[in-house]
C-alpha cells in the first residue's frame, strides 16, 4: 500500500475526510429516513405512531450509546471504535433495505444506531489529535459545514430516491458509501488511545448511563401524545432520575468512570457544553415549527416551505469553516456569544411573523438564524474539545454529539407543548371575532407559533450568557 502522506497530502486533512464522510452520512440518515414515514405506514399498513419508531429507537440508541463509546474510544482505541462502527452502520444499511415488515425495519435501525454511534462518538476526536491546537477550529468549522450539507441534503435526496425509486433505496444505494468509507478509515487513520486505561471499562455506570438517558429521552419525546401527567411518563421520569443518579454516584468511585466528572470543574467545559444544549433547545423550534407556519399557517405548498427552509443549512455551510477560522486567531469567545446572539435575534424576528408577512422576511430571518448557526458551533466545539485533556478527547467528543441530540429532543417537545396550548388559547380568544374558520385557525395557528419561538428566543438569551462565563 502506498502511503498517502507521501505524495504531499498531510494526514490531519486525510484524516478529516475520513470522518466527514462518517459524519455526513450519520446527519444525512437523521433527516433522509423522515420523508419514508407516510410511504412505509401505506406499505406495512400500519398507524403513524408505529413507524415513528424508525427514527425514535435510532434517535435512543444513539444518544444512549455516544458517551459510553467514547469512552471506550479513549481507552482501546479511537481508530478501531470508528471503523467498526462505520461498518456496523454499513451492515444496519443492508439490514434496512431487505426488512419485510416494520419490526424488522425497527430492529434493523438500532442496529444502525449502534454503528452511528460508535462513528459519532470518535469522530471529533479523531480531528481534534490530528490538527494541532491552533488550526482545531478550522477543522471542526469544516466539519460543521458537512453536517449542514448532510441536514440540507436529506429530505431532497430522499424525495428523490423516493420518486425514483422506491423505499428501499433510501438505505441500499448508501451501502457503497459505507462500505468504502470502513475500508478508508481502516486504511488511513491511526491509531489514537488514551495511556494506561487498556482493558478497564465500567460496564455498571455504561449500562445506568444508556437507561437514564434513554428513559428520559424517551419521556421527553412522548410526553405531549401520552400526557405529561400521565402514569407511564412520571414512571419514565423516575426511571431516569434513579438511573442517572445511581450513575453520577458510581462515577464518583470508580477508578476508569464511562463520563470523567471531573471534566464539569473546569468552567469553560462545563458553560460552552450548557451553551450547546441550550442553542440546540431554541433552534430545534424552527425546525419543527415553521413548515406548520409556511404550509398551514399561510398556505405555501410543500416543495415552496421546502426551498425556503433550506435557507438556514445553506447559510450554515456557507459561514461555518470562516467561523472555524477566525477561532483559531481571536478565540471562541466572541464568536459563540454573537453566534447565539443572532439565533436569538432571528427567533424575535421570526417570532414575529403574521399571515401577512412576505417571503423577504421569511427568508431575512433563516439567514440570520444560520448565519447564528454557523458562527456559534464550531468555536463552541473548539473550546469544549480544548477543555479536555487528551486523554479525554473521545468523552468530550461524544458529549457534543449527547448534549446536541438532547437539547434536539428537549427543544422538540417543549415546543410542541408551547405550540399546541398557545394555539388552543387564541382559538378561543379569537372565536367572539365570527372569522371564518380557515382564518381564524390560521390565526390561531400563528399566534402559538409567534409565542413558542418567543420562549425560544428567552432559552436562546440564557445560552448567551452561559456562554461568557470565564474560562
Amino acid at each position: 500500500m502506498v502511503d498517502p502522506t507521501k505524495r504531499g497530502i498531510e494526514y490531519k486533512w486525510l484524516a478529516l475526510f475520513v470522518v466527514a464522510i462518517g459524519t455526513y452520512m450519520s446527519t444525512l440518515d437523521s433527516s433522509i429516513v423522515n420523508i419514508s414515514f407516510p410511504v412505509l405506514s401505506k406499505l406495512f399498513n400500519t398507524d403513524p405512531s408505529t413507524v415513528l419508531w424508525v427514527s425514535l429507537i435510532y434517535m435512543l440508541t444513539l444518544t444512549g450509546l455516544m458517551l459510553t463509546f467514547g469512552r471506550i474510544g479513549d481507552a482501546f482505541g479511537r481508530k478501531r471504535v470508528y471503523t467498526l462502527g462505520f461498518l456496523i452502520f454499513s451492515l444496519g444499511l443492508a439490514l434496512c433495505s431487505v426488512s419485510q415488515n416494520i419490526i424488522q425495519l425497527i430492529l434493523f435501525r438500532m442496529i444502525q444506531a449502534i454503528g452511528s454511534a460508535m462513528t459519532v462518538a470518535s469522530g471529533t476526536a479523531i480531528i481534534a489529535a490530528a490538527f494541532p491546537d491552533r488550526e482545531r477550529g478550522k477543522a471542526l468549522g469544516i466539519q460543521g459545514a458537512v453536517v449542514g450539507a448532510g441536514l440540507m441534503s436529506g429530505p431532497a435526496l430522499g424525495g428523490f430516491l423516493l420518486d425514483l425509486f422506491d423505499w428501499r433505496s433510501i438505505f441500499y444505494l448508501r451501502l457503497p458509501v459505507g462500505i468504502i468509507g470502513s475500508v478508508m478509515a481502516g486504511l488511513i487513520l491511526k491509531e489514537q488511545r488514551a495511556e494506561g486505561h487498556r482493558g478497564t471499562f465500567d460496564y455498571l455506570g455504561a449500562l445506568t448511563l444508556f437507561g437514564g438517558l434513554v428513559t428520559l429521552l424517551l419521556g421527553v419525546n412522548r410526553g405531549q401524545a401520552l400526557g405529561w401527567s400521565s402514569a407511564p411518563i412520571l414512571t419514565l421520569f423516575g426511571v431516569s432520575i434513579v438511573f442517572l443518579g445511581s450513575f453520577i454516584a458510581m462515577e464518583r468511585k470508580v477508578g476508569t468512570p464511562v463520563v470523567d466528572l471531573t471534566l464539569f470543574r473546569n468552567r469553560l467545559f462545563t458553560g460552552s457544553a450548557v451553551s450547546l444544549v441550550l442553542s440546540f433547545v431554541a433552534s430545534t423550534a424552527v425546525t419543527f415549527l415553521m413548515p406548520f407556519y409556511l404550509m398551514q399557517g399561510v398556505g405555501y405548498s410543500p416543495a415552496y416551505a421546502g426551498l425556503l427552509l433550506t435557507t438556514v443549512p445553506l447559510t450554515r455551510l456557507i459561514f461555518a469553516p470562516l467561523s472555524g477560522w477566525l477561532s483559531d486567531r481571536i478565540g471562541y469567545r466572541f464568536l459563540c456569544s454573537a453566534g447565539l446572539t443572532l439565533i436569538c435575534l432571528a427567533l424575535i424576528l421570526l417570532g414575529r411573523l403574521t399571515i401577512d408577512s412576505s417571503v423577504k422576511e421569511v427568508i431575512v430571518g433563516f439567514a440570520i438564524m444560520g448565519l447564528g448557526s454557523g458562527l456559534f458551533e464550531a468555536p463552541n466545539n473548539s473550546s469544549i474539545m480544548g477543555a479536555a485533556p487528551q486523554e479525554r478527547l473521545g468523552t468530550a467528543s461524544a458529549m457534543i454529539s449527547t448534549a446536541r441530540s438532547v437539547g434536539m429532543s428537549t427543544g422538540l417537545a417543549l415546543a410542541g407543548a408551547i405550540f399546541a396550548s398557545r394555539q388552543l388559547y387564541h382559538a378561543a380568544q379569537l372565536a367572539p371575532a365570527s372569522l371564518a374558520p380557515e382564518l381564524l385557525q390560521s390565526k390561531a395557528l400563528v399566534g402559538g407559533f409567534n409565542d413558542a419561538l418567543l420562549v425560544a428566543a428567552i432559552i436562546c438569551g440564557i445560552g448567551i450568557l452561559t456562554s461568557l462565563i470565564p474560562a
